[in-house]
């Protein structure tokens, strides 16, 4: 990099991981969720200093930062303190805090696993709605097989006709919710709940009702 030059990246951010109970976004391709304290760290064992961290809501949650040589000639943007702070005050860099989250996301899958069982168990049928990369994180840590879920149906033409990930649950296209007539759609691609239930209103109005698994179980 040239010494004027300017490193600019984004990353998923640790603390809307946390505040959002955003752990299915945890697969192949979203392994590293960072923070600006340890970021500091290292671009300063690097040759290298942080001077900008602004928080943005890409994938439910992300950090942007930049970079430059150390000693270079921006002035290192008061974001940076102020992140770092925050990050300390929520004690994002202490042990007992992703301690808490994993106990939290364990109570939200106790909770939706009791409740699709018993309303499998009142004889109700469940399908899915969205078959991104997080809804084989979710499905598999909640321990949903096609015991629980009849299929999934997903826009995409290609995902229909294929099989979601180790449960092998046939994947559909979206009218299959109103040729099969499901009683409820667990929404799996839960970050884009608000448009599907509203494109889906038909679904709703015949006597459907859609669940959201995150951040906190909803029935609508």
């Amino acid at each position: 990099m040239s010494e004027d030059g300017v490193f600019s990246f984004e990353a998923s951010y640790l603390m809307d991981v946390v505040d959002h109970t955003l752990f299915d976004m945890t697969y192949h391709e979203h392994l590293a969720y960072h923070s600006v304290k340890p970021l500091k760290a290292f671009f300063d064992a690097n040759g290298m200093e942080m001077i900008e961290a602004t928080r943005v809501d890409s994938h439910g949650g992300s950090l942007r930062g930049v970079a430059q040589l150390k000693g270079g000639g921006r002035t290192v943007g008061a974001s940076v303190g102020e992140m770092t702070a925050l990050e300390e005050e929520k004690k994002l860099d202490r042990a007992e805090t992703l301690v808490a989250f994993g106990k939290k996301i364990n109570e939200i899958k106790k909770e939706l696993g009791f409740l699709l069982r018993r309303l499998r168990g009142e004889g109700k049928t469940i399908a899915g709605f969205g078959a991104p990369a997080k809804a084989t994180t979710l499905m598999h840590h909640f321990e949903l097989g096609p015991d629980i879920v009849d299929f999934i149906v997903d826009d995409s033409p290609l995902k229909q006709g294929l099989f979601s990930p180790g449960f092998h649950i046939p994947i559909l296209p979206s009218q299959a919710i109103y040729e099969q007539k499901p009683d409820y759609l667990l929404i799996l691609a839960w970050n884009f709940a608000e448009p599907i239930m509203k494109k889906h209103q038909a679904f709703s109005k015949a006597g459907g009702r859609f669940i959201t698994p995150l951040p906190q179980i909803g029935i609508f």
